[in-house]
């Protein structure tokens, strides 16, 4: 009887507890299941903070909120100038495209792209990229509940697999369940939850240590880089050349890409006016940068306080440093729940739930409206037809089930990989399409083919080639060496590449634009001149 009352039974039956709650209110918000159209998208307009809070969510999924804190844990320096450019990219998405999107309405971002097109092959290419670069994010997203299940003793390779499997479904069940409005609940649940929890845990790194930034910093540097070596460039990617350049590709890429993925962008073009976007966009930013502002003490206070072979276990960008943090706060081991390492675990999973519903959602309806399983992106939904919802969710279901599979099967592999091939797909094809597809001069339909088959081919190859498959400890095939790019971000060749190709392409087609205008406007005044001048000949 007394094991009922053990500290980790009870935490483990309130755990089950949250997770009920949580498709407790995923059906509560379900949308009529007859209606396919409220599945991708929300019935009705949210306000600028509930939307803003969604964005900021969207834009530090699981990824953010447990691998950048490792960064900066392992990386020091390296690590802060990632976390940095994560802050910045809400506020460069505000300033730079927000206006403009509630003008590009669409489902998904092939038919915003393609919007001045016919549904056929060209959105078929920008579908097939936007899934390129979703799905390995959904794919990282999963990858922390095996690291989850060591934490709470479970070290066997079969047993953490299979807990990402269980609770994957339960993950996929509440995605299809809720859909787009359980997805947005959880996304500002999320947002809401963390910021109370970073605060917290800030304020508590910082009592260590009696308030002092410079004993943390002191403190962190002598246990996990020495001397001056912490707190400079090249703890991530190595201090020569190729590491300072692939430090600054690397940031490029968060910079321009974590708020401009597919699903934060669609969530913009729903707003109902610029100046709603705008707002949005600037909630988003704001509380992203406060999270970042307190994340920051968070990733110093891992490094002081975590030992450095822990950390090392993980790897510079993976693992759940986050857990590791409230575990040495609260005292306990591995195995011990403690209080802290519970509410983190609940906010974690809630992360994941929310950041793995909005993938899923972006992902199968590319699928469906992009790949054209739905037929034109003009047909109204219909309530005395329920083909639209049930043919999302079975979409949803077999993507989800293909990305819960490949995460239990890559729970050891290094998620850099997979978050390389998300950023640098998003800046270097979705981010140029995007940018051309806004403009007053649209993208030719064989531009946007080019530019998504040359950029992703120079991705996928680069990537290949790179110390991220092969040639180092974390590398994807870590006892095997091919690699022959020294970089791990092929984006500095290949974001180059998409926006030449959208760019000469745009300047073709304005050429062209001119050119028929003068040849028009010459048909058009020589009868009003050879009239002018016909009484003439007759006098």
């Amino acid at each position: 009887m007394n094991d009922f009352f053990e500290p980790r039974f009870l935490a483990v039956c309130l755990f089950m507890l949250f997770i009920g709650a949580c498709l407790f209110l995923a059906m509560w918000v379900s949308p009529d299941l007859r209606i396919g159209d409220g599945f991708f998208r929300e019935g009705k307009q949210l306000g600028s903070v509930p939307t803003g809070l969604a964005v900021a969510s969207e834009i530090m999924p699981t990824a953010a909120v447990l691998y950048l804190i490792g960064t900066v844990a392992v990386g020091g320096l390296d690590g802060v100038v990632l976390f940095v450019c994560a802050a910045a990219s809400p506020v460069l998405m505000r300033r730079w495209l927000a206006g403009r999107l509630p003008a590009a309405r669409g489902r998904t971002f092939g038919e915003m792209v393609t919007r001045h097109l016919r549904h056929g092959p060209t959105r078929r290419w920008v579908g097939c990229a936007c899934l390129v670069a979703v799905v390995p994010l959904l794919i990282v997203q999963l990858q922390p509940l095996g690291h989850a299940a060591q934490l709470i003793g479970l070290d066997d390779t079969f047993s953490q697999r299979l807990v990402v499997i269980l609770a994957g479904g339960l993950i996929l069940a509440c995605a299809t369940i809720g859909a787009a409005r359980g997805a947005t609940l959880h996304q500002i649940a999320t947002a809401a939850s963390f910021l109370l929890i970073a605060p917290v845990m800030a304020v508590m790194v910082m009592l260590r240590f009696n308030g002092n930034i410079g004993t943390l910093l002191e403190t962190a540097q002598r246990k996990q880089g020495g001397a001056g070596a912490y707190l400079g460039t090249g703890g991530l990617f190595g201090e020569g050349v190729a590491g300072h350049l692939d430090l600054l590709a690397y940031a490029g890429c968060v910079l321009f890409g974590a708020a401009f993925l597919p699903h934060i962008v669609v969530r913009l073009a729903g707003t109902p006016d610029t100046r709603s976007a705008r707002k949005a966009a600037g909630v988003g930013a704001a509380t992203l940068c406060f999270l970042v502002a307190t994340a920051l003490f968070l990733g110093f206070g891992t490094a002081a306080l975590v030992g450095r072979e822990e950390l090392a276990q993980e790897g510079p960008f993976g693992g759940v440093n986050l857990a590791l943090l409230a575990m040495a706060l609260d005292g306990s081991e591995t195995g011990q729940v403690g209080k802290l390492l519970f509410f983190i675990m609940c906010a974690v999973f809630l992360t994941i739930l929310a950041s793995a519903s909005v993938l899923l959602l972006s992902g199968s309806a590319s699928i469906v409206h992009d790949l054209g399983l739905s037929g034109s992106a003009e047909v109204k939904p219909d309530a005395r037809r329920d083909g639209g919802a049930a043919r999302a969710r079975l979409v949803m279901t077999g993507l989800g089930a293909l990305c819960i599979l490949i995460a239990a099967l890559t729970i050891d592999v290094n998620p850099q990989f997979f978050l390389v091939l998300t950023y640098t797909e998003t800046v270097s094809t979705l981010l140029p399409l995007l940018v051309y597809g806004l403009g007053k001069r649209p993208v030719a339909a064989a531009a946007i083919r080019h530019c998504v088959l040359v950029t992703t081919v120079i991705n996928l190859v680069l990537i290949f080639l790179s110390p991220l498959v092969s040639g180092t400890a974390h590398a994807l095939f870590p006892y095997a060496d091919w690699s022959v790019w020294p970089m791990t971000s092929p984006s500095i060749l290949s974001v180059p590449a998409g926006f030449l190709i959208c760019g000469a392409s745009s300047r073709r087609t304005q050429a062209g634009k001119d050119a028929a205008g003068a040849a028009t406007g010459t048909a058009t005044r020589s009868p009003q001149r050879s009239a002018a001048e016909a009484p003439g000949r007759g006098r």
